[in-house]
């Protein structure tokens, strides 16, 4: 009898220990999320663009995890909707970082937002790259940023060598958006246009909300320039393009890298072509992963992804790649990674790296818009011509 009850006692302790193991057990996950903090306009004007670049982001996560993940553990996004707006990037930064306890974001947003949300991130020591945002003041917050599109003032320059040099262009009107990323790419513009030989006949400005440009339209066929180049948004740069066709004016139109979205040529419909779209990736590039994501985002779309998608895509997966090679998430040694980055893969081509102001270094690719189409139209490859500042 003494024995049953002893037995039974120590069945019960075993049943016990091991209930209690099961228990800790499951109040711990096998693998911890790393999560990765990414703010886009998914409302408001900007919508397309943010919409876009949500879609790519993430694909680029499930790709990510479906190839195991980084470090062994899953890669989770954290999303926010900054409307392309500075108080909304600031109020999701910090919602990213106090509530959510992120430390490494995308921002797939524009200038404006963009540089608003650097400081916030740089202050809490958070790593952040701008995918497509231009404005100089974001990599200026500090260290802890980088981008991974070509500063405005550089694809500025790189436009005036493009017109000057390869198309042997010399009078030429201006048309800029008059917000940060419009005025910075315009402004490298001017300054490199007399090492080219260009004259610039006139300069004129034009709003976000502007749809209707008649007056501009009208200064611009007084001036009977050479070619025309303009700064904007692809639901900025349709009816623009649209109106200076529409009123004769035949020159060729060089446009900003943010032309480039099947949208533009959708708005401006056949007075798209001919438009040449500076900073433009190369659609037709062969190669396996660039062709695989662009059916992917057109599947899931339902439109060809543009340049926004494609470089926000790159974004995380160089952000997970610099969690890799740091073999950990802590920010200051992804930071480090990411800053000793060499000849890493973009869908948009090879990135050659960083300057110590974390500026991109890579060749300028440029399409025309030919049959409706985005069609190669060079690459620029004197890298010192549009370098990047260094402070």
């Amino acid at each position: 009898m003494l024995n049953k009850i002893h037995k039974l006692a120590s069945n019960t302790q075993l049943g016990f220990a091991a209930m209690l193991m099961f228990g800790i057990a499951t109040m711990m996950p096998a693998h911890a999320d790393i999560k990765i903090g990414f703010q886009a306009p998914l409302t408001g004007p900007s919508a397309t663009d943010g919409k876009s670049a949500q879609i790519a982001a993430t694909m680029a996560v499930e790709d990510i995890n479906a190839a195991g993940g980084v470090l062994g553990q899953k890669i989770e996004l954290v999303t926010y909707d900054d409307q392309a707006k500075s108080d909304q990037a600031i109020f999701t930064a910090n919602k990213l970082i106090g509530e959510d306890g992120v430390k490494l974001v995308v921002n797939g947003s524009y200038s404006a937002s963009g540089r608003a949300a650097a400081p916030v991130f740089q202050k809490a020591g958070v790593v952040m790259i701008s995918a497509y945002g231009v404005h100089p003041d974001i990599t200026r917050a500090g260290d802890y940023m980088f981008r991974l599109v070509h500063l405005g003032p550089p694809q500025g320059a790189a436009t005036a060598l493009y017109i000057g040099k390869t198309l042997g262009i010399k009078k030429v009107s201006t048309i800029t958006m008059d917000n940060d990323y419009g005025q910075a790419t315009m402004d490298g513009f001017l300054e490199a246009s007399g090492k080219y030989g260009i004259e610039v006949l006139n300069k004129y400005s034009y709003s976000l909300k502007d749809r209707q440009f008649g007056s501009i339209v009208a200064s611009v066929k007084r001036d009977n320039p050479d070619a025309v180049y303009a700064t904007g948004y692809f639901f900025t740069a349709g009816p623009l393009v649209a109106q200076l066709r529409a009123a004769g004016i035949t020159v060729p139109i060089i446009g900003s890298q943010a032309f480039d979205s099947e949208k533009f040529v959708e708005i401006a419909g056949p007075a798209a072509e001919g438009t040449y779209i500076m900073d433009s990736f190369d659609r037709d590039r062969k190669d396996e992963t660039l062709q695989k994501f662009f059916a992917e985002f057109k599947n899931r779309a339902g439109y060809s992804p543009e340049g926004v998608a494609a470089v926000t895509y790159s974004a995380v997966k160089l952000l997970v790649d610099g969690i890799k090679r740091a073999n950990s998430a802590d920010p200051e040694k992804v930071r480090d990674a990411l800053a000793a980055t060499k000849d890493f893969p973009m869908l948009e081509g090879n990135l050659n790296g960083f300057n110590s102001l974390h500026e991109i270094e890579m060749p300028i690719s440029v399409n025309v818009i030919k049959d409706g189409k985005f069609a190669s139209a060079g690459v620029i490859n004197d890298l010192a011509a549009f370098a990047p500042p260094e402070k």
